[in-house]
């Protein structure tokens, strides 16, 4: 392989000396080997480092193919052997004189591995063996010095772990403000200055990422991140709706979806999905519009969440992703329109400080929010609803939690069950 000169800057952290400069998609490809011997002797921990660095490549080479705005941080690549050599330049610039400025030259016989991302350079490799339209495109690099000795792989694995263990990950609610290619995201970012339920600060965020809602909140419906919960759940159902799924999608394949921005054709369908949604939903269920109509006052969900009685289980974080999603499995279950499932529902008790959910979600004694039974709460809405909703399987773990919550004996639970049948008779 010839040898080049990359402009670099040449900076230092610590005790490391590093070059930064840019690499095309082609030197890339041809330059930049996967880790193998380099950081471990062990074949089994090669052999582990390998599974756990490759697994993903395939969506990011989807990403580069697929989304015309790509972008991604710098490649941190160790380079070794081949007596690389930097060349430095004195820059007078409006009287500074710059010395970290020059030509790094590589002789081609270098060896040159990832030690933060692995998976872009296996991503861009495989993208340009389909397009090779894209070689010339390029990405920053950041290359340090390798010692391929005892203590130099020590201080490359210490740099390897350095970056993955301390790399800050982004937030959910950073996800939600600032992602340009998660479709739940960036409808949800519309609907939140636009439609009624969510504006005028009705839905709470939290620094701290909590989806949780104080205690002292009497304003919010609901807070920013059971709000895109739960539309991802709604988003769910309509992929697997329009896709002619008999089973809803899991969550890794809907991850996948949301990886990638779609046309703004699909986006406008699923915006106007999602409003429909809500439309109905706020329509149906008692005192959602009350609370649409009195949002601009600072107590406008004091009525329908409170210390005194709970207040109804859709205004509460822990449960209302649980509530649309058990209408998504029952619509796509059934086969029934979103407004006939909505209805059903909405004539089961939801006054969580009412039975069926006294020690469920609403402990009576203390007037306070039971939080550890969340699981449990799906497959109760789909039992009172339809029992035959449920599979052998699911109902069987359903008696089992629901009997661990109420703490009673599995042998008393059909006793329960009775009680439970007769839920969607009470009234709000």
């Amino acid at each position: 392989m010839k040898s080049i000169d990359i402009p670099a800057i040449r900076g230092y952290m610590g005790s490391i000396i590093y070059y930064t400069a840019t690499f095309t998609f082609k030197q890339i490809a041809e330059r930049v080997s996967p880790i193998d011997d380099e950081l471990y002797t062990s074949s089994s921990l090669r052999d582990q480092i390998q599974r756990s660095l490759t697994k993903n490549y395939v969506s990011i080479k989807n990403y580069i193919l697929t989304q015309k705005e790509h972008f991604f941080n710098a490649l941190v690549l160790a380079i070794y052997d081949g007596e690389p050599t930097w060349n430095e330049l004195e820059l007078d610039f409006k009287g500074i004189d710059y010395y970290s400025m020059g030509f790094l030259r590589l002789n081609g016989e270098e060896k040159i591995f990832p030690v933060d991302g692995q998976h872009r350079v296996e991503g861009i490799r495989e993208a340009i063996k389909e397009n090779p339209e894209l070689e010339d495109e390029t990405i920053t690099v950041i290359f340090i010095g390798h010692h391929n000795d005892k203590e130099g792989k020590e201080k490359t694995r210490r740099i390897f772990s350095t970056l993955n263990r301390y790399a800050k990950p982004v937030k959910p609610g950073d996800i939600i403000a600032l992602d340009e290619d998660d479709t739940v995201a960036i409808v949800t970012r519309n609907l939140l200055e636009t439609y009624p339920l969510f504006i005028n600060d009705n839905i709470k965020a939290d620094l701290k990422g909590s989806k949780a809602l104080s205690d002292n909140d009497t304003k919010s419906f609901t807070s920013l991140l059971t709000l895109y919960d739960t539309n991802r759940i709604i988003y769910t159902y309509y992929k697997s709706r329009n896709n002619k799924q008999e089973k809803i999608y899991n969550s890794t394949k809907i991850s996948e979806f949301l990886k990638f921005r779609p046309e703004q054709e699909e986006l406008d369908a699923f915006d106007g999905y999602l409003r429909n949604f809500w439309n109905q939903f706020c329509n149906i269920f008692p005192g959602m519009g009350d609370y649409i109509s009195a949002s601009a006052d600072p107590t406008a969900a004091s009525r329908f969440r409170n210390k005194n009685n709970g207040g109804l289980l859709y205004f509460r974080p822990v449960a209302l992703p649980k509530l649309v999603k058990a209408i998504c499995e029952t619509c796509l279950r059934k086969k029934i329109s979103l407004e006939s499932c909505m209805q059903g529902y909405a004539s089961i008790e939801m006054v969580i400080s009412n039975n069926p959910w006294i020690g469920i979600l609403w402990n009576i004694r203390n007037k306070t929010m039971i939080t550890s039974n969340k699981t449990v709460i799906l497959s109760m809405l789909m039992f009172i609803y339809d029992e035959s909703l449920l599979t052998p399987k699911e109902l069987d773990n359903f008696k089992k939690s629901y009997a661990k919550a109420l703490e009673v004996h599995i042998d008393q639970i059909e006793e329960k069950l009775a009680l439970l049948r007769n839920a969607k008779r009470l009234k709000i």
